[in-house]
C-alpha cells in the first residue's frame, strides 16, 4: 500500500498514533501558518491550537489524503482566528 491509501484507524482509540500522524504533517502545517500569519511565533501557536483541537475529537478517514486536508482546514481556521484577535487588539489599542 502507498501512503495515499492508508486506512485510518479510529484515532480516539490510540492517541499516540494520532500524534505520530500529526507530527508527520508538522512542517507543512508550520509553513502554511507562517505564510498566513507572517510571524513564526504566532505560527507555532496556530499549529499548537490545531493539534489540540484536532486531537479532541478526530473523525475517521478512509484515506490519508482526507486526514491531511482536514488538518489543513483546522489549521487555517486557527490561523484566521489569531488574525482576527490581533486585528481586534489593534483596534482597541488605537
Amino acid at each position: 500500500m502507498t501512503n495515499h491509501f492508508l486506512v485510518v484507524s479510529k484515532s480516539q482509540d490510540n492517541p499516540a498514533a494520532f500524534h505520530a500522524r500529526f507530527s508527520g504533517y508538522y512542517r507543512l502545517l508550520y509553513f502554511i501558518a507562517c505564510r498566513v500569519l507572517g510571524d513564526p511565533e504566532r505560527a507555532e501557536d496556530a499549529v499548537a491550537n490545531c493539534r489540540l483541537k484536532a486531537s479532541q475529537n478526530p473523525p475517521e478517514f478512509a484515506y490519508e489524503s482526507e486526514f491531511r486536508s482536514w488538518l489543513l482546514r483546522v489549521l487555517i481556521d486557527e490561523a484566521l482566528a489569531i488574525l482576527r484577535q490581533r486585528r481586534r487588539a489593534l483596534k482597541t489599542n488605537a
